[in-house]
């Protein structure tokens, strides 16, 4: 049988164990905050782009395109980008940069085009960042900015091709469009089928759920036949 003196020596070990216990419990803890990739910087600049309704606050490093708009002058393209790599007899000037290729085409078909090269990121007036927003995450931008959004699928003989279009925020006298195409196979023409039917809505209308998780590259910008002061005008052509 154990005399006292080892009772006690027990008994000390056990409230030893458990003081050490209840002190990692309650240890104090580090802690982080996140820092957010949208928070205000104190040195952010106003980047103004002449023909839209406003300017613009960026950040140190963000890549923001384009700095022109649809018909511009060439010598603004030129004071921006230099001088264009290629100069069509029609008009058309393409300017290659280390992240995008740009291409101005003019009246009547006035367009600026922006094509994101491979890893690159580019955002464009409107917030979305090409190379890495998806088209389910440029709906989730537009939809907590309430901007309207629209989408429309074409097919052909090899692609499958989603065009989601909105007012620029340049202002309403222009429209964007973000566009993806996805080779034509048995699998993809399975995923867009036609929606249930559904009254008030068109029985034509496809699913686009296969392009939601894909990346966007390709923006146009071009006028809308709208105005500034007014809601009218179309920010697409589906018909």
């Amino acid at each position: 049988m154990l005399d006292y003196r080892a009772w006690i020596a027990a008994a000390l070990l056990l409230l030893a164990g458990a003081g050490a216990y209840v002190y990692w419990l309650y240890r104090p803890k580090a802690t982080y905050t996140a820092r957010s990739l949208t928070a205000p910087h104190s040195n952010t600049k106003s980047l103004h782009v002449d023909g839209c309704q406003e300017d613009f606050i960026t950040s140190p490093g963000e890549l923001i395109e384009p700095l022109t708009i649809p018909g511009a002058p060439l010598d603004q393209f030129t004071k921006a980008y230099g001088d264009p790599a290629e100069h069509a007899k029609d008009g058309t000037s393409t300017w290659k940069q280390e992240a995008f290729v740009l291409t101005s085409t003019p009246s009547p078909a006035e367009a600026i085009n922006i094509s994101v090269n491979g890893r690159h990121v580019v955002e464009t007036l409107d917030g979305v960042e090409l190379g890495l927003d998806s088209f389910g995450r440029i709906f989730s931008k537009m939809q907590d900015k309430k901007v309207e959004i629209h989408e429309r699928l074409l097919k052909d003989d090899k692609n499958w091709t989603i065009i989601v279009t909105l007012y620029s925020a340049c202002g309403h006298k222009f429209r964007s469009e973000y566009t993806r195409s996805l080779p034509r196979d048995p699998e993809t023409d399975r995923e867009i089928t036609q929606l249930p039917p559904s009254p008030g809505l068109d029985p034509n209308v496809l699913r686009s759920d296969v392009f939601m998780n894909k990346v966007a590259y390709d923006y146009t910008m071009v006028p809308s036949n709208s105005s500034n002061e007014s809601k009218e005008g179309q920010p697409s052509e589906h018909d």
